[in-house]
């Protein structure tokens, strides 16, 4: 936004500052500051300023569990019997026999959700997993650090417990236990993968459909070993799983999903090259190519029946990793597959390759025609992330009935043909609006009085995706639409001299519905109607 005009600004959102359920206005500078109400009954994900996915809300809980570095002989229970024992820092099994276990009580609560980590070393037969009451981790059973997420099935212990036979021989360490904390209704400030183009993210609800989006264990492997890897994820932990080739053709892992209502599916993956050059994904009966080492999209379309191919698209992110999708249309219910494939030597559909390894992170099944933002589910449930809403700023005595301009520096988040409002309003009455609208890539600006349209001025957008600059000048029998330092549009027939009192600023249309999905990195409201000069520095 132009500084000179920031002074004539009456109110002026910028993504800097907010709290749960309250997202911060930058202008006015004096009480009352006007505020928007923001909500969201869940948390969710971003891209931060470095670049990584980032859960907004959650947070971890300091360790519950005491000595889980066996620093001491003490606070764990079974050791001394069994050939469990704890020395030179470690909680070992010696040829223990099967269901033999060391436990802690007092540590988890019924219904409440933990991250468990621990590392396995001196690894020679056998497995263990990490018990929360009831639940339990997957078993292991070799040297590595390992992390699961529980949902505690009774207010019990935790427990290290055998489960590879008779005769279990390894040492586990480093045993943690923390609860995940999360807080809803927090604005999300999100970023590109740059770390530039900070903005404020509203997106739809949604569910990701695949229950173990990073744990791939669970999955059905063809010609593939799956291996923990030191490589950083796209959330900037080791948590990257390495897909490795034992065969030179048809390897693939997949895991299924259920649709409940026909229409548009979209499934995304992230994946990080090492030896292939290519990705060949299916979601359902639809499949895409990707080419991993240009960033490019390869062929697509759809095999057998029930599904159709709509669109695929491949996104770059930091640290050599991208984000694949691919978006079909489903018109029989049931459960189907999503299946990623290695190698492709080429763009053809099951050709041979060589031995090797890519890596993948966070998969994701959504019923919408577009991919949003990264939902983890890592209990073995589908998750959903609410909706938002970001409403209510504003007062009458920082918003002019009779003239203004409503500023918007917003992109979309997919051409989809619904009405996505930015308003000024009492009531859904009177409004002055800049929208998405349902027609493909348009961009519309109008107002009413009384339920009756005074100005009605469209554009259309090369891609509504990329971020705009738009200006609605509202003023009796002068209204005009400026997009990027240009003045695509007028009306010079209109009435603003009945409108009752406009009192508002929301991302919707005044009464919740039509809300607005979308980036926007700058919204501001002026008391006046500004010059074509001051219109063209504002948006240019």
């Amino acid at each position: 936004m132009a500084d000179g005009l920031l002074n004539k600004a009456s109110i002026i959102l910028t993504p800097t500052g907010y709290k749960a359920g309250t997202l911060y206005n930058v202008a006015p500078v004096v009480e009352p500051y006007e505020d928007f109400d923001f909500a969201r009954a869940s948390v969710a994900s971003r891209v931060n300023s470095s670049g990584l996915v980032e859960m907004v809300g959650r947070t971890l809980s300091s360790e519950l569990v005491t000595n889980g570095d066996f620093a001491t002989d003490s606070n764990w229970s079974g050791t001394g019997s069994n050939g469990i024992s704890i020395s030179d820092g470690k909680l070992n099994f010696n040829n223990t026999p099967y269901t033999a276990n060391s436990a802690q009580s007092n540590v988890t609560t019924v219904g409440k959700t933990y991250k468990v980590v621990f590392t396995v070393s001196d690894y020679v037969k056998g497995s263990v997993r990490i018990f929360l009451g009831g639940s339990a981790t997957s078993t292991a059973s070799a040297n590595d650090t390992y992390a699961f997420y529980l949902t505690a099935s009774s207010n019990t212990t935790i427990g290290v417990q055998v489960m590879g036979g008779s005769g279990t021989t390894l040492s586990v360490d480093n045993v943690s236990v923390k609860e995940i904390i999360d807080t809803n209704n927090i604005p999300r400030i999100s970023y590109d993968s740059n770390g530039e183009n900070g903005h404020i993210l509203l997106e739809p609800t949604s569910t990701n459909l695949i229950t173990y989006s990073e744990d791939f264990s669970s999955y059905t492997k063809s010609s593939i070993d799956l291996n923990d890897s030191l490589v950083s994820s796209p959330n900037g932990s080791n948590s990257a799983t390495g897909l490795t080739n034992t065969t030179t053709a048809q390897c693939h892992i997949r895991t299924s999903f259920t649709t409940s209502s026909t229409g548009n599916y979209t499934g995304t993956i992230y994946i990080k090259r090492q030896d292939f050059d290519y990705i060949y994904v299916e979601l359902g009966n639809a499949y895409a190519r990707f080419d991993i080492l240009n960033g490019t999209k390869g062929a697509s379309g759809q095999f057998g029946t029930g599904w159709t191919y709509v669109n695929h698209d491949i996104e770059t992110l930091s640290n050599g990793w991208f984000r694949i999708s691919i978006t079909a249309n489903n018109t029989i219910t049931g459960t189907y597959n999503f299946r990623p494939y290695q190698p492709t030597s080429t763009f053809s559909n099951y050709d041979s390759g060589s031995l090797g390894t890519s890596f993948i992170w966070g998969c994701q099944v959504e019923n919408l025609s577009y991919a949003t933002s990264y939902i983890p589910t890592l209990t073995g449930s589908t998750e959903t992330r609410a909706t938002e809403t970001a409403t209510g700023a504003g007062s009458a005595e920082l918003i002019n009935s009779t003239e203004g301009v409503l500023y918007a520096e917003i992109a979309a988040l997919a051409d989809d043909l619904t009405s996505r409002y930015i308003s000024l309003n009492q009531n859904t009455s009177e409004r002055v609006v800049i929208r998405y609208n349902t027609v493909s890539n348009q961009i519309q600006a109008f107002s009413t009085v009384g339920g009756s349209t005074q100005s009605n001025i469209t554009y259309t957008l090369p891609n509504p995706t990329s971020f705009i600059k738009a200006a609605f000048k509202y003023k009796v029998n002068d209204f005009a639409l400026w997009i990027n330092g240009v003045e695509v549009g007028t009306d010079t027939s209109g009435s603003v001299s009945t409108f009752n009192t406009l009192d508002k600023l929301s991302f919707d249309q005044g009464n919740g519905a039509f809300p607005f999905y979308g980036k926007c990195k700058a919204l501001a409201v002026f008391n006046e109607a500004l010059s074509d000069d001051e219109l063209n520095n504002l948006t240019g």
